[in-house]
């Protein structure tokens, strides 16, 4: 008779059974049920703030990285190197400038492509080539002006087209 009614000290002695007891029942079923409910409704409303938190904060980089389109000097891609994190990365191609920002773990200070940002890679990846000192300087082949107006399109395809590159005299710089 004893084991028929538990005191409330005795339930801590066996949790197995006073789990048993508060779950499964039907007061501990109705419960459950309501803090399963109650936990969805406040995890959902949690994860919604968060996500519109993270999206407030992606559209002020997007503000913050975009830049007008101009006329850019090859000189003045060099700021936009990848080196500063608060910055865009520029890459110029054959004439045009991108704005590569999207691709800073290509295109970044630590990236393996960051010998392309902030200059203009037209040989570069035309020849295939990530280090400037393997450039050949012959003119470049047919195929080559294939493979580089290939790039061009990529880039016009993922990337935000800023300008168009020039030279110093300002004349288009097409290669």
């Amino acid at each position: 008779m004893a084991d028929a009614v538990m005191m409330p000290a005795a339930r801590w002695r066996n949790p197995i059974r006073f789990l048993r007891e508060a779950v499964f029942t039907r007061t501990g079923l109705i419960a459950s049920f309501g803090i399963a409910c109650g936990w969805y409704l406040i995890s959902d409303l949690i994860a919604d703030y968060l996500a519109a938190k993270r999206a407030k904060k992606y559209q002020e980089l997007v503000a913050k990285m975009h830049l007008e389109s101009r006329e850019w000097r090859v000189g003045e891609l060099q700021a936009y190197d990848g080196g500063d994190a608060e910055k865009p990365i520029l890459i110029g191609v054959n004439g045009d400038v991108f704005n590569v920002w999207r691709g800073r773990d290509f295109y970044g200070a630590d990236g393996p492509y960051n010998e392309f940002a902030g200059r203009d890679a037209t040989r570069l990846l035309a020849k295939h080539i990530v280090d400037p000192s393997e450039d050949d300087h012959q003119p470049l082949t047919t195929s080559e002006r294939e493979e580089m107006q290939n790039w061009k399109d990529y880039f016009k395809h993922k990337y935000e087209h800023v300008g168009t590159l020039v030279k110093q005299d300002g004349t288009p710089l097409i290669h």
